[in-house]
């Protein structure tokens, strides 16, 4: 008997736990429903609809490139080159994991976090690489860089607004809705970016690396808030098998600035906003589905920035600033 009355007490808390999780789930497995049921209903349903599947698993291959070019008292030519990754990514009602694993050592860390509603959209992207190369003249000849030379952190958060509720940007660049029939809409967008240019390699990046010892490193922070408008169109064919989508949104530079740490002296340059200082957003995708549970597509992203100080170039101090981002991947979905 009192074998049994301690049997029992030690399953008791385990049984209430597992009451809560299954409470857990359940409460989340609404929420979501009522979440997804909420979206899809602001959405003309003559022009966008849903999956009829909770489920969603998909492979991709993911590529990305990084190239950054400054002209005037310091030029500077950096290129990551093509960085190369597969992986697999599973979802439950809209919210997906996924892992990836890199073809080569272009990029050491990538984190991407994405999401298109009926209206608002966001995508966030961090990475930070060690294999910038190119060349580098502070004054005359310029100086070669190679491999794990230098350290680049890249921060970039794109804002996205789009006025057609006809108009689907989840199912032109995540597949995860059905566009029915073809439909444009202009889009408000704003874009914050950060670049963090390390002047050491990945061997100061370690357990036994002080902050101290980090902060004293020369590195140059660059950031910009920019904000802008454009247009979007998704071209529905085939019997709504086939969806093509192409974007470009123009976009104005309301804040740019850039700290230079050398050899313990900080060097703060904030740009003035009546310098010519443009970004732009373009964005193209391709997809085909059969049925209702597989599809395949392909999308990209290119986020395009210049900076000028003045229309003729200049030796004396920053005159022109561009870099250049790129993403793609291509997918294939299957959903149950």
């Amino acid at each position: 008997m009192k074998r049994l009355l301690l049997a029992l007490c030690l399953l008791l808390p385990l049984v209430v736990q597992a009451q809560k999780k299954e409470n857990f789930f359940t409460d989340l497995n609404d929420f979501l429903e009522m979440r997804s049921a909420k979206n899809y209903a602001r959405q003309d349903t003559n022009y966008v609809a849903r999956y009829p599947y909770i489920w969603d698993t998909r492979t991709f291959y993911y590529v990305t490139s990084l190239h950054i070019k400054s002209e005037g008292a310091g030029d500077v030519d950096l290129y990551t080159g093509v960085s190369n990754r597969v992986g697999l990514s599973f979802g439950y009602r809209g919210l997906a994991l996924s892992y990836s694993f890199a073809l080569g050592r272009k990029l050491n860390f990538d984190f991407g976090l994405s999401s298109y509603g009926t209206h608002f959209g966001f995508e966030y992207n961090l990475r930070a690489t060690t294999s910038l190369q190119g060349t580098i003249a502070t004054s005359g000849m310029p100086e070669a860089i190679g491999n794990n030379e230098i350290t680049l952190f890249a921060s970039n958060l794109n804002l996205l607004y789009n006025l057609n509720p006809r108009f689907s940007y989840a199912a032109a660049m995540k597949q995860s809705r059905i566009q029915r029939k073809s439909a444009g809409s202009f889009i408000i967008a704003a874009s914050w970016t950060v670049w963090d240019v390390l002047g050491a390699g990945s061997d100061i990046i370690s357990r036994k690396t002080s902050i101290q010892t980090l902060l004293d490193q020369p590195n140059l922070l660059y950031d910009r808030i920019s904000i802008g408008a454009g247009y979007g169109y998704n071209l529905v064919f085939g019997k709504e098998h086939w969806l093509l989508h192409a974007s470009f949104i123009p976009m104005w530079t309301v804040y740019e600035s850039s700290l230079q740490s050398l050899e313990g002296v900080k060097t703060k340059t904030r740009h003035p906003m009546g310098h010519i200082a443009f970004m732009g957003t373009g964005r193209v995708g391709a997809y085909y589905r059969w049925g209702t549970r597989w599809s395949v597509g392909l999308s990209g992203i290119i986020n395009q920035m210049v900076s000028r100080n003045g229309v003729n170039r200049s030796k004396e101090g920053f005159t022109r600033f561009g870099t250049q981002d790129f993403q793609a991947r291509l997918q294939v979905g299957f959903r149950f």
